[in-house]
């Protein structure tokens, strides 16, 4: 995955959108004027001898012992302060009350200045007609219209938008679907025939190859020419090869249904500086941020600083696995920081999470992502800092740490920080960074004591509260049946429903009569009768973006299909099925390990590349959990009784 040419975003060079936070250097090194005042000057110095054009502010010059001590959180909320130290929004005292956070935390507030704003659609769309009112105001005083816009970087991803329209589930099995060593002799499989008309790639920098649209068939033999016949597409509006109707026409449906809205946002892109928009099909806001906006250090101007973000979704934390610091805020604070504002919180407590031990060959990153959030529920880390840190985390690769960063609001905390380490690097590597930006990276985190090494308990830091998990006692587990913070051993699953029909009304029992557990209501759908039952399943939806993004648990999605469809099991047909993977990039890596047939033989049709469908046809509401009646039998007249869990794997 290609990432921003970020250097781009400032016209001559410097930093200059970002105003007074980082004009205290010019190009040529030099200070600038009006920037005498800054009382944290003489701690700018060359990253290195390697690097005598980039400078940074060495916070290791104050040469005070607490610094080291600083969880790593904290130490990126000093540097920030330190570095836009103002004297009017951000003041000396503010920078050493962080510094001395071992005496002030949770007993004193402290500006934060963030480096950049994330922004969704339902979310952003107010922060631009806001930005678009005050340019008409300008205009209107015979002011310059163009000077009104974001003094940070601004991005705003379109992926909340997305309606199913269409879908299908449960289709005809086909004999060995994707390939195999099946018996006889290879046949084809064609899909519905593709649009005349091309769409155009919508990607940033363009292509890096050819995004064809000419695979109307694929060939059903062997596993390896399922994968040579992948055609390379771009990843930013990449098509399942074998079943595309679904997702183009979904998107066709997207593009008309918001028609003005994306226009308005394709004409914000362009009058205002520093807002970038990523248009629909791109993927969801958390894995674009992951795969193609997040730096973790920016490097502009000449200026070296660690990349920190607020977003308007609650899910922002997912970046926190990245070694970024950010967070979910609110529609105002988001706008006011855009506006040159920092954020004003509690200098938070910080809970350590101890991670030893390695997850046995069954359990995934789900399942760690479960019993994290059970323990940090019972501790209790609401408005807190978690960090993780101990050997256990080297174990985990960065998909597995963003899983568990995403369910952070899930357990109450305001972070869940993993700091960068060497893990770290060899992902950004895979995500396409260069050799100079990871060694500017390394160089300036490892210069400022923000890149750490997980086996060497030397370099753990003070934490306001230790808590521990053996990642070697961790079984594979569900969650439910009413939140996805309940956890069930997946063993006890029966059990644990089962139960639950007994206890009364609340977040797991649904107290249903014991002469009515037992209850069989029979439905039609298209024309065929079926019979229901409490725990059957009508709604089976990979879409959560806790889950969508994570190579593992979509790729052991494709296996267990592959294992289903050549055991001979299939979907009814009643059951609404949809896959939504996070970005083109995942859909790229399921297409080309030749399970995606698979799924689809499932009813796992493509139908989105977006955060959460919003409708599933005949009205089902995936993203809430909410649907209108199944079908009306003619035999039953009475509303459907059976209570029911989605299935939001």
């Amino acid at each position: 995955m290609a990432r921003c040419d970020w250097s781009a975003l400032s016209s001559n060079g410097n930093a200059r959108w970002c105003g007074v936070r980082l004009s205290v250097l010019r190009s040529d090194g030099t200070m600038a004027a009006g920037t005498a005042g800054h009382p944290f000057l003489h701690l700018i110095e060359p990253l290195s001898a390697d690097h005598p054009d980039k400078k940074y502010f060495n916070v290791l010059k104050l040469s005070d012992p607490r610094y080291v001590g600083l969880p790593y959180s904290i130490r990126v909320l000093f540097e920030a302060a330190i570095r836009n130290c103002d004297g009017l929004n951000v003041k000396k005292e503010d920078a050493l009350t962080i510094l001395d956070w071992k005496n002030q935390q949770n007993q004193t507030d402290v500006p934060f200045w963030p480096a950049r704003v994330l922004l969704q659609d339902f979310t952003g769309i107010p922060a631009v007609v806001d930005f678009s009112a005050m340019r008409e105001a300008v205009k209107k005083l015979g002011g310059d219209p163009c000077k009104v816009g974001p003094v940070c970087p601004t991005d705003l991803v379109v992926d909340h938008s997305m309606q199913i329209d269409y879908s299908k589930s449960a289709v005809q099995n086909a004999p060995n679907p994707g390939g195999g060593d099946g018996s006889g002799s290879a046949t084809k499989s064609c899909s519905a025939k593709l649009p005349s008309r091309s769409s155009p790639c919508r990607s940033f920098r363009g292509c890096f190859s050819s995004c064809r649209r000419d695979a109307g068939c694929v060939s059903s033999g062997t596993h390896s020419a399922e994968i040579e016949s992948t055609p390379l597409l771009c990843p930013f509006h990449l098509q399942p090869v074998a079943e595309p109707e679904t997702l183009l026409r979904g998107q066709e449906m997207e593009f008309n249904r918001n028609k003005e809205r994306l226009q308005f946002l394709k004409w914000a892109s362009k009058v205002f500086q520093n807002v970038t928009v990523v248009p629909p099909g791109s993927g969801i806001v958390h894995q674009v941020n992951l795969e193609y906006l997040s730096r973790v250090v920016f490097d502009l101007g000449g200026v070296c600083y660690p990349d920190s973000v607020v977003g308007t979704d609650s899910h922002t934390t997912m970046v926190n696995g990245l070694g970024i610091l950010g967070w979910g805020v609110g529609g105002i604070e988001s706008e006011a920081v855009m506006l040159g504002q920092p954020v004003t919180l509690t200098l938070p407590e910080v809970v350590g999470c101890k991670l030893v031990g390695s997850t046995n060959s069954l359990a995934t990153s789900i399942d760690v992502v479960l019993s994290v959030t059970k323990q940090l529920r019972q501790v209790g880390v609401s408005g807190k800092f978690v960090e993780f840190f101990g050997p256990g985390v080297s174990q985990l690769s960065v998909a597995d740490r963003t899983t568990i960063a995403n369910m952070c609001p899930e357990y109450g905390a305001t972070v869940s920080f993993f700091p960068v380490d060497d893990v770290t690097l060899r992902h950004l590597k895979q995500t396409g960074y260069g050799k100079k930006q990871l060694e500017t990276v390394e160089a300036y985190l490892k210069a400022v004591k923000l890149f750490r090494d997980y086996q060497n308990p030397s370099e753990d830091p003070e934490y306001s509260q230790v808590i521990e998990l053996n990642l070697s006692a961790i079984v594979p587990y569900v969650s439910g049946p009413k939140r996805p913070q309940d956890r069930v051993v997946v063993t006890d699953m029966k059990k644990d429903f089962q139960n639950s029909l007994n206890e009364k009304v609340g977040f797991k029992g649904f107290q249903i009569l014991p002469e009515k557990q037992k209850e069989i209501v029979a439905i039609e759908f298209e024309g065929k009768d079926y019979n229901l039952a409490h725990g059957s399943v009508i709604i089976a939806a990979i879409i959560s973006c806790t889950n969508n993004c994570n190579p593992s648990v979509m790729l052991g999605a494709g296996l267990l299909a592959k294992k289903a469809v050549e055991v001979g099991l299939s979907v009814k047909p009643y059951i609404k099925t949809s896959l939504s993977p996070g970005s083109g990039m995942v859909t790229y890596y399921l297409n080309a390990s030749g399970v995606l047939p698979y799924l689809h033989n499932l009813g796992q049709r493509v139908a989105t590349l977006s955060s959460a469908p919003q409708r599933e046809e005949r009205g089902m509401n995936v993203t809430l959990g909410l649907t209108t009646e199944l079908s009306k039998s003619p035999r039953e007249e009475k509303q459907f009784p059976i209570e029911y869990t989605v299935v939001n794997c």
